[in-house]
């Protein structure tokens, strides 16, 4: 599942990610992160949350986000935003 795609920081390489993801499922998707640094599922508190993942990539850079259809949501201190794309 390895590819030639350094992914060194989630939030300033989505759109490069999105684009490389596009069509596939969430699962698919987290598979391919997985691939290029560490995915852990970020324990929700009540039913009806959005699954939140945390990722970390192989240089240490965090990501905290979520799947909305076709778009990755981060989450920052007080605010969640997505990456438009170019």
């Amino acid at each position: 599942m390895r590819d030639c795609f350094q992914l060194i920081d989630l939030v300033s390489q989505a759109r490069a990610v999105r684009k490389l993801l596009t069509g596939k499922t969430d699962s698919e998707k987290l598979a391919w992160l997985s691939a290029h640094g560490k995915v852990d599922v970020v324990a929700t508190k009540h039913p009806n949350e959005k699954q939140c993942y945390h990722f970390t990539s192989a240089l240490g850079r965090e990501a905290i986000f979520f799947f909305d259809a076709a778009d990755l949501v981060f989450i920052g201190d007080h605010t969640t935003f997505t990456v438009d794309e170019e």
